[in-house]
């Protein structure tokens, strides 16, 4: 991170300046605006997924098994969900699912039981070392993603989830 705050003090412009500055020159009946956005937000979640998942494989955790576990996590007691919930409250895709709860159980991290209210499907509920992984994991995570995003001020940090949130909103509503 101190190499990411120390190169932008040299550069004069971002990878994304530079290919908008490019198509400004090789298309100028193009507006690229939209890739002053969506670029940069595309680059960012590159760098930042980078980062989370090297810090997650000395949990010998994946993203997606993190995911899962701290999904189940948040849920509170008994930290259990099933599967579909798990997918609308995790940042998971529905075809993955199936395949990371395997995971987590293979892990030892979650267990299937029968849901108490429907027969015909299965809770996943963390196991007490899942509770203990999920809870140092979150935490580190989030120390890493801020010590990721200490390049922004307090006011800063506001106006950016603000501003993407209202962004987000745009495309869920």
């Amino acid at each position: 991170m101190a190499r990411a705050k120390s190169a932008s003090r040299t550069r004069k412009s971002d990878s994304i300046a530079e290919l908008i500055g490019e198509w400004r020159q090789q298309r100028p009946d193009l507006d690229p605006w939209p890739l002053e956005i969506l670029g940069r937000v595309q680059r960012l979640s590159t760098h930042l997924s980078r980062i989370a998942e090297q810090k997650l494989q000395t949990f010998g955790l994946t993203w997606e098994t993190f995911s899962l576990i701290v999904t189940l996590r948040r849920a509170g007691p008994p930290y259990a969900l099933r599967p579909t919930d798990i997918y609308r409250k995790s940042l998971l895709t529905s075809g993955t699912i199936t395949n990371r709860i395997d995971n987590v159980v293979r892990l030892g991290l979650a267990v299937r039981e029968p849901a108490p209210h429907d027969r015909r499907s299965v809770t996943i509920r963390l196991t007490p070392g899942g509770v203990q992984m999920a809870d140092r994991a979150i935490a580190i995570h989030l120390s890493t993603m801020a010590a990721a995003l200490s390049g922004l001020t307090a006011s800063e940090r506001k106006q950016t989830a603000k501003l993407l949130s209202t962004l987000l909103l745009s495309f869920e509503q």
